[in-house]
């Protein structure tokens, strides 16, 4: 739970998952940004929290991660700011609702704009193989855009059989947007950066390699 004298900030029935803690634990499925980055903090910044329920159900999920835009950032190292999330499994809270957390709640922290040269608030298709690794996905490609909000790129694990997306696209496949994935994969930023062509994940060199002719 986070700590506040303000009741209304932490409702007694779900807390917040020290996301420092499972870092420590589970370095390589649950990363976060950097304590530097975490405590730099500023207003308007997005930030992902784990919320989980207090105690936990009986049955069914028990958490859910969602995003936060930060209101003020204290000298002490703690914050508070708006849910921007439609909750679904934290039924008390609604958008726009206060959310007190320190640091350690940390999760994720999206891109500010300014930071790239690509829309992050554009989305992705990407397998949900890619989404199970434990690493960054091994393939991305872009084509043209299908609506406003599509930005063109697919990404992959890279080893999905030959008839993976032959069914239902919903059961193989989930939208993402390009700053929540850059956000857990940073190796795309460069991708997104270049904003065409097919790449593939080279783990000896750590980054994204562009195919030739693409």
């Amino acid at each position: 739970m986070t700590d506040s004298s303000d009741p209304a900030l932490v409702p007694a029935e779900w807390g917040l998952l020290d996301a420092e803690s499972q870092n420590l634990a589970f370095p390589d499925t649950f990363p976060i940004p950097s304590r530097a980055e975490r405590e730099a903090l500023r207003t308007g910044d997005m930030v992902k929290l784990v919320f989980v329920l207090d105690p936990p159900p009986a049955s069914g999920p028990n958490a859910e991660r969602m995003w936060v835009e930060v209101r003020t950032a204290g000298t002490d190292g703690t914050f508070d700011g708006w849910l921007t999330n439609q909750p679904v499994v934290i039924t008390s809270l609604a958008p726009s609702a206060l959310v007190a957390f320190e640091a350690r709640h940390v999760a994720g922290i999206a891109l500010r704009k300014e930071e790239v040269t690509f829309d992050v608030s554009l989305e992705a298709v990407v397998s949900r193989r890619a989404l199970k690794l434990h690493g960054p996905p091994g393939w991305a490609g872009f084509d043209a855009p299908l609506a406003p909000t599509d930005s063109g790129w697919t990404v992959t694990a890279g080893d999905e059989p030959a008839d993976y997306f032959s069914g239902d696209p919903g059961e193989v496949t989930q939208i993402v947007g390009l700053g929540e994935l850059v956000q857990r994969y940073p190796a795309l930023v460069e991708v997104f950066q270049a904003g065409e062509g097919e790449w593939v994940y080279r783990p000896e060199h750590r980054r994204y390699v562009r195919l030739k002719d693409t």
